[in-house]
C-alpha cells in the first residue's frame, strides 16, 4: 500500500518527467487510478485502460 512518502515521490517524479505535456491532467487522473488499483491488488487486470506511460512509476514506486 501507498504511504505519504511514496506517493510524494511518485508524483514528483511524474511531475518532472510529464508537467509540460498537453496532457498532464490526464496524466495525473490515470496516476491516481493506478495507484488506487495497486493498492486494491488489481493493477495487472487493469493496466489496459491506463496510460502506459505511468504504469512503470507506478510499480516502481509501489511500496508493496
Amino acid at each position: 500500500m501507498f504511504d505519504k512518502d511514496s506517493l510524494d515521490r511518485l508524483f514528483e517524479e511524474l511531475r518532472d518527467e510529464f508537467e509540460l505535456e498537453t496532457d498532464w491532467e490526464d496524466i495525473q487522473r490515470d496516476a491516481h487510478l493506478a495507484v488506487a488499483y495497486a493498492d486494491a491488488g488489481v493493477l495487472d487486470d487493469q493496466k489496459g485502460g491506463l496510460d502506459a506511460r505511468i504504469v512503470d512509476f507506478v510499480e516502481r514506486h509501489n511500496p508493496g
